[in-house]
């Protein structure tokens, strides 16, 4: 029986092509794309496991989308340089749930009122839940137009039969977020119109205020229920709630 020679095994080598290698460019950024959404540790180690995923790894499509779920929104320690780029990087690249952290950190701790809500209207324009909820809730608490801007964005929140236990869960993270934070810039709440209440039967006009009681009964529409959310949302900041 003849024997390989080592010619012939480097031959073998060659021919044995690895089956990432063969992948379409596209397509392996799309497969390191899925896999970072689930973990970011499952990215890390596909990063180690080949040359192919490690240059992949550096598309933009990547950090828009890898999860960050398990880095701390507020490090109490001063995290690595290579945590701090890769963060960075998260942000710039337009990662939702990066630009929501970072947008409550600028509002809510850095008192950057105006960077703070570019970033959670980024967030939200690309249907980051939670994002979409602090972005509302703050433009609703301000009266006037800024109200209605926030009225708008609340409703397109899609209705769903889940809907509600997205807010419970909206509710739950923002608590544990804001719970972290050093709150520098509370919300004042100011008066907030309910329409449908202009519509009641002797005209009198409503107006909820941050100190109203939330079992007050109220003419029922879905702008009434809003009006109630941020006032929760208004006490949950001040650590009432």
């Amino acid at each position: 029986m003849a024997s390989i020679t080592g010619n012939d095994k480097s031959m073998v080598r060659k021919q044995r092509r690895p089956v990432v290698g063969s992948l379409p460019g596209d397509l392996l950024i799309d497969v390191l794309a899925r896999v970072a959404s689930s973990s970011f540790t499952d990215l890390f180690n596909a990063k180690l496991s080949c040359r192919d995923f490690l240059g992949a790894a550096e598309d933009e499509y990547i950090f828009q989308h890898v999860s960050i779920d398990k880095f701390p929104v507020i490090h109490w320690f001063p995290p690595s340089d290579e945590l701090l780029s890769f963060l960075n990087q998260c942000i710039d690249k337009g990662n939702p749930e990066a630009l929501f952290r970072q947008g409550m950190i600028e509002f809510f701790s850095l008192a950057r009122i105006e960077t703070g809500l570019e970033y959670l209207k980024r967030a939200s324009e690309k249907g980051h839940v939670e994002a979409t909820y602090v972005y509302g809730m703050i433009l609703l608490s301000r009266g006037g137009q800024s109200s209605q801007q926030g009225l708008n964005i609340l409703n397109s929140m899609k209705a769903s039969r889940s809907k509600n236990l997205k807010i419970r869960d909206c509710r739950a993270k923002i608590k544990a977020i804001i719970r972290e934070m050093w709150i520098n810039n509370s919300i004042s709440l100011n008066e907030v119109r309910c329409t449908c209440q202009e519509r009641n039967n002797n005209k009198k006009v409503c107006f909820l205020k941050r100190k109203f009681d939330e079992e007050e009964d109220i003419i029922g529409c879905e702008s009434c229920g809003w009006h109630r959310e941020v006032i929760s949302f208004c006490k949950m900041v001040d650590g009432i709630v």
